[in-house]
């Protein structure tokens, strides 16, 4: 259980370095409820074994499988922000899902297992965030997440200036409207001559972009 919530810990520290919602404390505890049920799981029913006299039936797993099953309602949570109806924290929730499977292990006496799979999941934090930048740099379809202050004019406004950076037109989709903020996606191909940096560039430069996110 020490170990399944010290690895946790590990692995929240790094979401959290990037201001991500789920940090230290929930995949610490997260780890530490999954270790504890697999214990249960696996140790908590050997009184039932000396009553020879019923037909028991223990499987160990069932316990285990709901953790795997329960713990999806919290990577949900951290997917949905229910202020905008936005999509976004997919890494945060898959971290969260093994990090409940790195507490089953533990609590099942796998503590190689969830060593190496502490391991693994801190690498692939660390170097994929790199990874991405590579391939997004590589390719040349692109979406941006991007939230703006105004009405439709000004959301009209900023498709019409970066369509110029587009091979063709520009499509875009509206997830939240109301009270002078637009949150939107903007999708398509870019043009040889055109980077991802001069998208920013150009987005940093209007006033009305509150944020603007890179996918």
């Amino acid at each position: 259980m020490v170990l399944a919530a010290f690895c946790g810990g590990l692995i929240g520290f790094e979401r959290k370095s990037k201001a991500k919602n789920a940090g230290i404390r929930t995949h610490a505890l997260i780890a530490l409820g999954s270790a504890m049920a697999m214990v249960v799981s696996k140790y908590g029913f050997f009184d039932l074994s000396t009553m020879t006299h019923f037909n028991w039936s223990l499987d160990p797993s069932r316990i285990a499988a709901q953790v795997v099953s329960g713990i999806g309602f919290l990577g949900a949570g951290t997917i949905l922000n229910r202020h905008n109806q936005i999509i976004n924290g997919l890494t945060t929730a898959a971290g969260i899902w093994v990090t409940g499977a790195i507490g089953l292990a533990y609590g099942s006496g796998l503590y190689s297992v969830g060593i190496i799979g502490t391991v693994f999941v801190l690498v692939a934090e660390f170097l994929g965030k790199y990874l991405d930048k590579f391939a997004v740099k590589q390719g040349k379809r692109v979406s941006w997440f991007i939230q703006l202050t105004g009405s439709s004019t000004e959301l009209t406004a900023v498709v019409k200036q970066l369509n110029q950076y587009f091979d063709d037109q520009l499509e875009y989709t509206i997830y939240g409207y109301g009270h002078q903020a637009i949150s939107f996606r903007i999708f398509g191909k870019l043009k040889d001559s055109v980077t991802v940096d001069d998208i920013f560039d150009d987005l940093i430069a209007m006033p009305n972009i509150k944020s603007a996110e890179l996918e």
